[in-house]
């Protein structure tokens, strides 16, 4: 299905509150499927595919990737929601939803990132430089062994990275050549991260209200971006999501789905499922250590 079959056809209108939903490397919009039966009634969701997977074919192998470029390409939908959208991103396509939001902030209604891996931010921050050099190293590495040729290495390394060793043993073979067609888009897009120019001060601009959730499993890299991010939008609320790792958005959508940032606010510690949740303001975060890796519980990537 091309981008044009998210557009509102002649005649029709859109529901009041239209929510796009960007998935995470190595993945597709199908990611977001649980989240049609656990979203309130007022709102519809779109889950496009990025450039490069499932039915948006609009990427060359070998050729560079922007995150203006995967903006522009979703400009679209934008445009056609009158009243404005919900932006929701996971990982890479957390980034995404951040790039749309600093491009057209007057079309952006609310913005929620789990985890957005804007890793420049650790770059240009010297406390925080060694963790960025550290991702840095693990995406160049599997970027390498992807270009030699071992995509399946690849494509290991990834998952593991970000579920944990064992995990890619874990996925049925259909899913690992899924991920494994997909890893040198997955190289151009770590490349895209590491090549960020925006200014960390550029996201104090953004008005709109913003939700930042992480998952205390996740890798370190990930949760210090969330950090780096509440740092600047003092205005963010600040999920920290117990138990849960990077792939929190697939592992347990009806946790995260309570914290979504046009969903009624949440007690400050909810309960569901085995899964703790903490919520507070940017300005009350602490920028803490924490935990490295996470347990092996998913099938995606980052």
């Amino acid at each position: 299905m091309s981008l044009a079959n998210h557009l509102p056809f002649p005649g029709a209108r859109l529901a009041p509150e239209l929510m796009i939903a960007l998935h995470c490397s190595g993945s597709s919009g199908r990611q977001w499927a649980a989240y049609e039966a656990l979203l309130p009634r007022s709102i519809r969701m779109v889950a496009p595919d990025l450039m490069g997977y499932g039915s948006a074919p609009e990427w060359v192998r070998g050729r560079p990737v922007s995150l203006d470029d995967e903006a522009r390409r979703l400009a679209p939908l934008l445009i056609a929601a009158e009243r404005g959208v919900h932006l929701v991103g996971h990982s890479y396509g957390g980034s995404v939803a951040l790039q749309m939001a600093l491009l057209w902030p007057e079309r952006v209604r609310s913005l929620t990132l789990f985890e957005p891996v804007r890793f420049a931010l650790l770059l240009a921050d010297p406390a925080q430089h060694a963790v960025g050099e550290a991702i840095v190293a693990v995406g160049r590495r599997i970027g390498a062994i992807a270009m030699s040729g071992e995509t399946a290495r690849a494509a290991a390394l990834f998952v593991d990275y970000w579920s944990g060793g064992g995990a890619w043993d874990l996925l049925p073979p259909s899913r690992q050549q899924a991920i494994i067609a997909r890893i040198h888009k997955v190289r151009a897009e770590f490349e895209a991260l590491f090549a960020d120019k925006v200014p960390a001060a550029a996201y104090a601009g953004l008005t709109m209200p913003v939700t930042l959730i992480t998952g205390s499993e996740s890798p370190l890299p990930a949760r210090r971006v969330v950090d780096l991010l509440a740092a600047q939008v003092a205005h963010a609320k600040v999920v920290h999501l117990s138990g849960l790792g990077h792939m929190g958005p697939i592992s347990h959508p009806q946790a995260v789905v309570l914290h979504l940032a046009f969903q009624p606010r949440q007690p400050q510690t909810t309960r569901m499922a085995g899964v703790a949740a903490s919520s507070h303001s940017a300005l009350e975060r602490p920028l803490a250590p924490g935990r490295s890796g996470w347990p092996a519980a998913t099938n995606m990537g980052g």
